[in-house]
């Protein structure tokens, strides 16, 4: 897969960064929510999508699984 999917604050990070190949989605959404949201990006990006998920420009299906969980990036950001 060449497009990573990043989770962020809103207005924190671009929606879609070039150099890194990553979309930015924001924190919070739930799994069919990110993949509309990933589709919507990637149709900007003029990549076509088929009828299910959210498709790489490469043709693989893209991974909408947080490598850090959410609540365990909240612990961490309180020191605890």
């Amino acid at each position: 897969m060449c497009i990573r999917i990043r989770f962020a604050v809103p207005g924190s990070v671009p929606i879609f960064d070039p150099a890194t190949q990553t979309i930015a989605l924001p924190l919070g959404l739930d799994r069919a929510r990110a993949y509309v949201a990933a589709r919507a990006v990637l149709a900007e990006l003029a990549v076509p999508q088929g009828p299910f998920g959210a498709v790489c420009y490469c043709g693989e299906q893209l991974d909408l699984t947080p490598r850090i969980p959410y609540q365990r990036t909240k612990v961490m950001a309180h020191g605890a």
